[in-house]
């Protein structure tokens, strides 16, 4: 959650500012080790916060360019100088928006590997980040939102779209075009949060529906802890709002610029002397021997005697002849070609046994209403967030002299089974849960 929060922020300080905030999440998750690449999912949704921050500090603004285009348009009613104006900027925010959607779509594949790769994100950091200043010294200040035409909405669209390459920065390449244009920096700031609206909105909530159809479990942050960051990013980017339209009226973006320059050189030092490796590139181009699952041929096949043994030294495989009642969680194991298992010391009716069966996804959903009213509790297993996992543990005697906790988890379509009278907790389980998993590798 420490985590999470700290994205939250991150994502609040940085958005609005021409710096970047997706490449300042794909770079400080490397450089601080707190998690793998958070991914573009995580980012999609977190910059909902930041973009609701948008619609409440311009609430008035947004509010009157929809009212004025639906009178203009839907209703057909005459509108005096000031709601035409107003009407049209709704005009060009819509035509503004085009580019990033058609390229978003076609392009969502690279933006999800290619384009996080920490070699490109640098460099982009650098270019962009000169194009800006360029622009920003050069660029004439003539133009107010009130002279802004069709024609340089689609350039401002263009603009946006660059920003799907991580280090680009949304603000800044919008800010870049509109200076470019002759726009003041306060104008092209206000076009570049309007014009952001749609676009972001449009990417994080797709990808929140997306994530929760999916069942969002093979995330590096949860659902919950993605929320928090999406609340954490709302309430600090509110705060930059206001604080960076104040600053562009006296100042230029002459500190971002060196602050990008000097950050994608550090990224580029650090990854050339190979302090921090790229694992986007990594994946990319190393080629990796494919691995196979499958359930385990028998039970002495599997890695889960090993893992007993190593705290019951007695511990054998127990020879089962299962006739499991139709119906029964068992028999449809064994009937959709799964095996069970036991491990243990017979003579002592304590030990271990473990289930497996493939395509198991269907099978699982249908009974974890039940799990649930029977008394399991959804968990998290360390170390395997990919997975959808219940647990129970309970007391097997009036004396406490041993208990038994029974685990169910889907991993990669595979419905594992585990139930144990060694420990109580998850955590006594670990090793075993590991080499039940690692079974299915072949």
């Amino acid at each position: 959650m420490i985590e999470a929060i700290f994205f939250g922020i991150l994502q609040g300080l940085t958005e609005f500012i021409p710096i970047s905030s997706t490449a300042h999440i794909r770079i400080f998750a490397k450089f601080f080790g707190m998690s793998e690449d958070p991914g573009a999912m995580f980012t999609a949704i977190m910059q909902i916060g930041t973009e609701l921050a948008v619609l409440i500090y311009f609430r008035k603004d947004i509010a009157n360019i929809i009212s004025a285009w639906v009178r203009k348009v839907v209703m057909r009613k005459s509108l005096n100088q000031e709601e035409v104006g107003q009407a049209r900027m709704g005009w060009l925010i819509i035509v503004g928006s085009i580019p990033i959607v058609i390229l978003g779509y076609l392009g969502q594949d690279a933006i999800t590997t290619n384009f996080r790769s920490l070699w490109l994100i640098a460099s982009v950091l650098i270019i962009f980040g000169l194009i800006l200043g360029a622009a920003d010294k050069y660029g004439k200040s003539d133009k107010s939102l009130k002279d802004l035409i069709i024609s340089h909405g689609v350039f401002y669209g263009l603009a946006q779209a660059l920003a799907l390459i991580p280090g680009v920065s949304r603000s800044g390449s919008t800010i870049a075009m509109g200076r470019l244009l002759g726009y003041s920096r306060e104008a092209a700031l206000r076009y570049s949060f309007l014009l952001a609206i749609p676009a972001v909105f449009g990417s994080g909530l797709y990808e929140l529906k997306k994530t929760l159809s999916d069942g969002a479990n093979a995330n590096v942050f949860t659902m919950t802890e993605t929320l928090v960051a999406t609340v954490v990013a709302f309430v600090i980017g509110y705060l930059v709002i206001a604080w960076l339209i104040k600053f562009v009226t006296t100042k230029s973006f002459a500190p971002f610029i060196i602050y990008r320059v000097l950050l994608g050189a550090l990224v580029l030092g650090l990854l050339a002397t190979g302090v921090i490796k790229d694992s986007t590139k990594a994946e990319l181009t190393t080629t990796v021997a494919p691995i196979s699952y499958a359930v385990p041929k028998d039970c002495l096949s599997t890695d889960v005697l090993t893992a007993l043994q190593k705290d019951v030294r007695q511990a054998q495989f127990i020879d089962t002849p299962w006739q499991p009642s139709p119906g029964t969680e068992l028999a449809d194991f064994l009937s959709n070609g799964g095996i069970a298992c036991s491990y243990g010391m017979q003579s002592a009716e304590v030990g271990l046994t473990v289930d497996w069966v493939a395509n198991g996804t269907q099978l699982f959903n249908k009974r974890t209403a039940g799990w649930v009213a029977e008394g399991y509790q959804k968990i998290d297993i360390p170390n395997l967030m990919e997975t959808e996992a219940y647990f129970l543990q309970k007391d097997q005697s009036q004396t406490n002299e041993f208990s038994q906790y029974q685990v169910k988890f889907l991993i990669n379509g595979f419905w594992i089974n585990l139930s144990s009278t060694f420990g109580k907790t998850i955590e006594d389980g670990s090793g075993w849960i590991s080499a039940a998993v690692s079974s299915l590798k072949k």
